[in-house]
């Protein structure tokens, strides 16, 4: 990473921790079963990503689950038609935050979980993560623990199918008696 990419995600992570909100969500856990509304960020970069999330997506409406998905393009898009809403690049500031009123919508949501499906940490998803309304944040893990209440650790061998199959998992022990 280049000097002025370091600066940037030194600044972003010092902001990150300065200006978390002021009014705190109370964080409860929610399993998966028991979500009504559910939000999901991924990083839409690779093809195969998005299909895995989206697939993901269809089953969890079937199942009576509201959701609501925002992807994370990092590169310059070519198109802009996607069915989901989604940033890229060019949506964030120098802090490499995201700045729309699309992400400030999705952030005031009060999702009864938030689950950022990416195989890897990625700053302006945790950034979303950390200032959500959510009552439970799910995440990769990352050193920003602070942004997550759930960080489930991934081998980036395997594909994002298998990181969700570990979602789905852990989620669903949740609330169940040993």
């Amino acid at each position: 990473m280049d000097l002025l990419g370091q600066l940037r995600t030194r600044l972003h992570e010092q902001l990150l921790r300065k200006k978390m909100p002021a009014a705190q969500v109370e964080r409860k856990a929610v399993s998966l079963k028991n979500a009504k509304s559910i939000g999901l960020m991924f990083d839409a970069t690779l093809i195969e990503e998005r299909e895995a999330v989206l697939k993901f997506a269809k089953t969890l409406k079937t199942n009576d689950h509201k959701v609501k998905l925002l992807g994370f393009f990092n590169k310059k898009l070519e198109s802009d038609s996607f069915p989901f809403p989604h940033f890229d690049k060019k949506k964030l500031d120098f802090a490499l935050r995201p700045k729309t009123a699309e992400i400030e919508e999705f952030t005031a949501h009060p999702f009864d979980l938030l689950i950022n499906i990416s195989k890897r940490p990625t700053l302006p998803l945790d950034y979303i993560a950390a200032h959500s309304k959510a009552k439970f944040r799910v995440g990769p893990f990352t050193e920003n623990t602070f942004c997550y209440d759930l960080l489930i650790e991934h081998d980036g061998k395997k594909g994002l199918d298998s990181f969700i199959a570990q979602l789905t998992h852990y989620l669903g022990k949740i609330g169940v008696a040993a």
